[in-house]
């Protein structure tokens, strides 16, 4: 009877199991390496190999195969009794005419002939932040985003393929929905980064060359997300995390300050140190030796915030009307405590077909925004007080001075409620509208308008115990901004199959674009109570400044650009743009813009069929020419300003000259070569790009400089040149792609430029360009170089004559290299020792996927650059009237090359700028992402179509040999440094 039953079970399992081989190839009979076969319903799968063979043991009551490939169609194949397959799969439709936004229209990717790069929502939704800038930051080759600091609502510094100009902006434009921005990076800060459906960045001029004098320093099209036909979708998407510093510096504690203050007041260089009684004037700094105390103010005023945001949004439609809403909040509490920002966002974005023709929608966006800026002086004194010093009184309360030393406040008085009050806000009002005909079949007008209105207030209040007044009356200003903009455009598009394969696409535009400032600012001093802060401004005994301005310009354009695509094969855009600009005089006020570009598809060639790995090959080269409009509306007409003089012993105002007409001023132009190369090997497993480009910028706009006798400073000018080359590689690749679900994916970017100074103002007399030293511009070098003496070491105690020979020195103080090598120090000793461009820069994000689970990292790098430090020039003094950063200094007990003796008789040591140059390099871990995608048959019960679950870290690690708050950091003019913070957060996207 075992025997008989255990036949009947083998039998059995022989029915339901067998096994199942077959071939996967395309329509064309090519084998499809690595395609996909999965049993339906489990996790049992297999791959196929080089010739697209498989084979795999199928069990089971009616057993389907799932069979997937990337850039395919995937099928669902019942098995019954067969046991043997020949699968053809269908080429992706959808995947094969995906398209980007290329400005005034879109393009099949696969066409695209210059360089644009894009990143879709997903990529932007993975870094919790309040702006999209921040969240494209490594992720796009030649993109190089540095960070403001941990100030929230700070907006970040955005260059694309670095700079081209020596005086005017070189900021990208921002167009949004259609609608180029007049409010240049900050236009971005509105938007909610959860409502954008995708950014394309216009990088190369041919590309940017349709937005003519807008698009000298790259174009950044933001696309908002629409609706689309089907059942109505409410999502929600939100996240809480708290966040810390990034980083703290190292300062003196109170016994390394009082022995840097001891040595600071030693007889010269090598003589005797005075008593403590002597050394410490100071009651409270003798009591704080005596007792072993230490102050940290630093750690005192960083504290741990917080960032919340959550966006709801519904979406839907008909075949007729489509809609997409949604409403956001984000708040960020910073790690000082009266620094926040909190901003409020809604959106409609509405699209209504009004029969066969006619369409017509709106983006309507609001949003507000609140900016506490805090105090300036906040951080600044915290790494600047003695730490011998006192923070609070017995009673608890906050000690405004910490030490008798009246120039050092206590840090906390400006975290004290509603003593410092810099209160900064932003209303917009966005709402751009199309009317769309559809004319003929191809032939489609649409007319765009898009008015751009913002309010923008700022507060500010200084109390009596603050930095600012010093116990002094307390002060407050107010100021009013109010900007009206708007953009109206008229586009014609035709695009139309000629013959079997040849495609033509022409595009036609006319433009207007104007902007209308207004703007008043009004201060008072002596305020006779505290709590009106900046409310009631004529309380104030003292009247302060008063000003008011208008500021209006216009920009009128006309555009055409047409497409021709032979065969698929062989590609041609060419686009022409003149712009007239009220900005510039009578005469000069217009230019045109011209762009070309050209691809070859090789990989559609019939040539290259037989290479069945290799799915797609082009080679892309480009041209174009775009212009600069930063001139200042009314400067070419020139100005006049207020002075105060003397009328017979009687103050009187007047005017004096300030700015000198020049109706010849004109446009900077930057023209641009490109070329590119794209390749896809088995089916976008891998793919790659690699661009050089070179950029000649021309007519530069300088400030020339004017002899005294002529009653003016400078003059506008276009003159001098500037060039950059650069290369840009991007590589994509699905390492592992396993049929048990265990996906692993990598992309990388790395870029580099160079950029030099060709021509300036001045020329010899043969005619060559010349330095002009004085700006520290230099022919052949970078627009923004180090020019400084070199420090080779401190002088030690054998080397007393060396040192007073060359420059006047003695041992303990910094000696510089002689690179002339005559025997002393000279102004001809000077070089270039760097340049913040870095050498290269780029991202690399790594992201695993199995079973609902998916682990992704992104590292952020930027190597190569030189920093010059403010902050270290700041807080590195050895002056030892203020604590410093803990260097090894020299002393004649202590030799060290590293950094000179203190000194109380010089408030910073001489040549001490050769102290602040650092090499920046660095690498930062900026975001690491766990998630989990609860499965369908128990999300479904909870009535959701989708639900995921979320910790993220952000800025958890960075590696640099520069010591700050974070090596990003590298303003030369910023001194009031925010530490940069990272956060630790949990979030959940949920759709119903």
């Amino acid at each position: 009877m075992r025997t008989i039953l255990l036949l009947l079970c083998w039998g059995w399992i022989t029915v339901l199991s067998a096994q199942v081989t077959g071939v996967i190839t395309d329509e064309a009979g090519e084998a499809l390496i690595g395609a996909t076969v999965l049993i339906e319903g489990t996790n049992t799968g297999t791959v196929t190999d080089i010739d697209g063979n498989f084979s795999i043991n199928v069990t089971g009551d009616d057993p389907h195969l799932i069979v997937t490939y990337t850039g395919y169609e995937s099928q669902i194949i019942q098995v019954g009794n067969q046991t043997s397959f020949e699968i053809v799969l269908l080429e992706d439709a959808e995947t094969l005419d995906e398209v980007v936004v290329v400005g005034y229209g879109i393009q099949k990717k696969r066409d695209v002939t210059g360089a644009i790069a894009s990143l879709d929502d997903e990529q932007i939704k993975k870094i919790a932040t309040s702006s999209g800038v921040t969240a494209m930051q490594g992720q796009v080759s030649g993109v190089d985003i540095v960070s403001p600091g941990g100030r929230p609502g700070a907006n970040p510094s955005i260059r694309v393929r670095g700079r081209r100009s020596l005086s005017a902006s070189n900021d990208p434009l921002f167009v949004i929905d259609g609608i180029p921005q007049t409010s240049g990076t900050s236009a971005i800060a509105d938007i909610n980064p959860q409502d954008i459906e995708s950014m394309e960045i216009l990088k190369d001029a041919a590309a940017t060359a349709i937005y003519g004098s807008r698009g000298s320093n790259g174009v950044i099209i933001v696309t908002t997300k629409r609706g689309s036909a089907g059942r109505t979708i409410v999502s929600y998407d939100g996240y809480y995390g708290g966040t810390s510093a990034l980083n703290t510096v190292d300062m003196m504690n109170g016994s390394e300050f009082a022995d840097l203050k001891r040595e600071s007041q030693r007889d010269g260089w090598n003589g005797a140190i005075p008593a403590d009684e002597d050394v410490f004037q100071d009651p409270t700094e003798l009591e704080s030796i005596a007792m072993g105390r230490s102050t940290d103010f630093q750690d005192l005023v960083i504290g741990d915030g917080w960032q919340t945001n959550h966006q709801l949004g519904v979406r839907g439609g008909t075949e007729n009307t489509q809609f997409n809403m949604s409403l956001g909040y984000f708040d960020e509490k910073g790690i000082i405590s009266n620094m926040d920002f909190r901003r409020f966002t809604a959106r409609v974005n509405l699209d209504q077909k009004i029969g066969r023709i006619f369409q017509a929608g709106i983006s309507f966006t609001v949003s507000n925004s609140l900016q506490n800026f805090g105090s300036t002086a906040t951080i600044f004194e915290a790494l600047a007080n003695n730490p011998l010093g006192v923070a609070y009184n017995d009673d608890g309360s906050v000690r405004f001075l910490p030490t008798n030393d009246g120039i050092r406040t206590n840090p906390l008085s400006e975290l004290v409620p509603n003593a410092v009050v810099d209160d900064r806000r932003v209303t917009r009002i966005f709402a751009p509208i199309y009317l769309k005909a559809n004319i003929a079949e191809g032939l489609v007008f649409t007319t765009n308008f898009g008015p751009d209105i913002r309010y923008y207030r700022r507060g500010a209040f200084n109390g009596s115990l603050t930095n600012n007044n010093r116990g002094g009356p307390a002060d407050a200003s107010t100021q009013y901004e109010q900007d009206f903009g708007y953009t109206l455009e008229n586009i014609l598009n035709y695009n139309r199959t000629i013959g079997a394969n040849d495609e033509l696409g022409v595009t036609l535009l006319q433009s207007i674009q104007s902007l209308r400032t207004e703007g008043e600012f009004a201060s008072v001093s002596n305020l006779p109570y505290e709590s009106q802060l900046f409310y009631n401004l004529s309380t104030g005994e003292v009247k302060g400044d008063i000003a008011s301005g208008l500021t209006e310009w216009q920009l009128a354009s006309f555009m055409g650009r047409v497409n021709y695509a032979v065969n698929g094969k062989y590609l041609l855009q060419a686009s022409l743009r003149a712009d007239g600009s009220s900005r510039l005089a009578a005469g000069n006020q217009w230019n045109y813009f011209p762009g070309i570009s050209v691809g070859w598809r090789v990989g559609a060639e019939p040539f290259m069929q037989n290479l069945t790995w290799l799915n797609g090959l082009k080679l892309r080269a480009s041209y174009g020419e775009v212009g600069n409009t930063s001139v200042d509306p009314y400067q070419t007409q020139g100005g006049l300003q207020r002075t105060v003089y003397a009328w017979d012993e009687s103050p009187a105002f007047g005017f004096a000259l300030r700015d000198i007409p020049n109706s010849e001023l004109g446009w900077e132009v930057s023209k641009t070569l490109n070329a590119g190369l794209d390749i896809d090997v088995l089916n976008g497993r891998f793919n790659a790009s690699f661009e050089v480009y070179r950029t000649n910028t021309e007519n530069l706009l300088l400030a020339r400089n004017l002899p005294p006798t002529s009653g003016y400073s400078s003059i506008l000018q276009n003159v001098g040149a500037t060039r950059t080359t650069g290369a840009e590689l991007v590589l994509g690749a699905g390492i592992l792609n396993s049929a048990t679900g265990l996906n692993w994916d990598i992309d990388f970017n790395i870029s580099g430029y160079r950029e030099k100074i060709t021509e300036l103002a001045l020329f010899d007399e043969d005619g060559e360009p010349l330095d002009d030293v004085g700006n520290q511009w230099f022919i052949g070098q970078p627009i923004n170089v180090f020019f400084d003496y070199r420090k080779t070491g401190i002088y030690q105690t054998g080397e007393v004559e060396l040192a007073d020979s060359r420059e006047n020195k003695v041992p303990g103080e910094i000696k510089l290299d002689d690179v002339d090598g005559d025997g002393v120090i000279t102004p001809a000793d000077r070089v270039i020792l760097g340049s913040d461009v870095p050498d290269y820069f780029g991202g690399l994000t790594n992201r695993f996927e199995y079973r609902g689970v998916d682990l992704s990292f992104f590292l952020f790098f930027r190597q190569g650059q030189m920093i010059s430090s403010r902050f270290h020039g700041s807080n590195n003094s050895l002056f030892a009237r203020y604590n410093n950063l803990d260097v090894d200094y020299w002393t004649i007990d202590n030799p060290t090359n590293a950094n000179p003796r203190p000194n109380e008789n010089q408030e910073s040591p001489r040549n001490g700028s050769t102290l602040t140059y650092f090499d920046g390099s660095f690498m930062k871990l900026r975001n690491v992402t766990l998630g989990y995608e609860l499965p369908d048959n128990l999300i479904t019960r909870l009535g959701l179509s989708r639900l995921r679950l979320y910790v993220s870290g952000q800025n958890l690690w960075f590696s640099s040999k520069y010591e700050s708050f974070d090596p990003e950091l590298q303003d030369p003019s910023q001194n009031d440094v925010i530490p940069s913070t990272k956060i630790i957060l949990a979030g959940v996207r949920a759709t119903f």
